[in-house]
């Protein structure tokens, strides 16, 4: 007898912080049916832009060596790359070295005073009416007191194009306020300063805001929005995935 697929996970409402900061950033109703669809009818992985470079810039916030060596050797490594490829190759190895540049100058730059990133990634959830949201830590960071260790997190961006750059404007700075709750149920008090994302190419650290109750409130507002609506939603043009009803 053939197994019965479970479809379970198109009918528990599911976001991403960016997904959720999309949606926040959205005014528009058919644009925002076009988040959820998104997050319901997740397309198939595919290569990902800068993916040479994420898990350096991951190693490096989580085993700091005093230097930009790692990163330095890895620069080095995509140059002649470039140097021996061709076409989209070429062109994606001169980006992430690019991006490689950008985040060394947005870490000199970012006062992080006692925290220590650690290792990563590591995904944290939480569930706002209904809606469960996940947040991808880049890495998780600690900051050791006296008497009490504190929690928080680093999302990382990277945008280069004028067209990627400003649909990031707004929501980096909700994906900082999400972490930040989405920490608070962990076993370590999460700090605001401590939650951020990393605009690599904006050169630009975020931190979660302090004053966080209407935020929340309308963070409320749209996961119930999104519950409501959820079933409702189909999947886009095209779509061969499995039965989703």
């Amino acid at each position: 007898m053939e197994d019965t697929p479970n479809y379970s996970f198109y009918r528990r409402p599911r976001f991403s912080a960016n997904h959720l900061a999309e949606y926040l950033c959205t005014r528009d109703a058919g644009q925002r049916d076009a988040v959820i669809r998104k997050a319901k009818f997740p397309r198939k992985p595919s290569v990902t832009a800068y993916q040479q470079v994420t898990p350096a810039f991951r190693s490096f916030l989580a085993k700091p060596t005093g230097g930009f060596g790692p990163l330095d050797e890895l620069i080095d490594r995509l140059n002649a790359k470039a140097l021996r490829e061709e076409g989209y190759n070429r062109e994606e190895a001169l980006r992430c070295v690019k991006a490689v540049d950008a985040f060394k100058a947005a870490y000199s730059a970012a006062k992080w005073g006692k925290a220590e990133f650690v290792a990563g990634p590591q995904d944290v959830s939480m569930k706002i009416e209904g809606v469960s949201v996940n947040v991808r830590l880049d890495p998780p960071l600690i900051e050791r007191g006296a008497d009490q260790a504190f929690g928080g997190g680093c999302v990382i961006f990277l945008a280069s194009t004028p067209d990627a750059r400003k649909n990031i404007e707004e929501r980096r700075r909700y994906v900082a306020a999400i972490t930040h709750w989405a920490l608070e149920g962990g076993n370590l008090e999460p700090l605001p300063r401590l939650c951020m994302s990393f605009d690599v190419f904006g050169e630009e650290i975020i931190r979660a805001p302090t004053a966080v109750s209407r935020l929340r409130q309308k963070m409320t507002d749209s996961c119930r929005e999104i519950h409501a609506k959820w079933d409702a939603i189909e999947p886009p043009t095209g779509y061969d995935g499995p039965d989703w009803r």
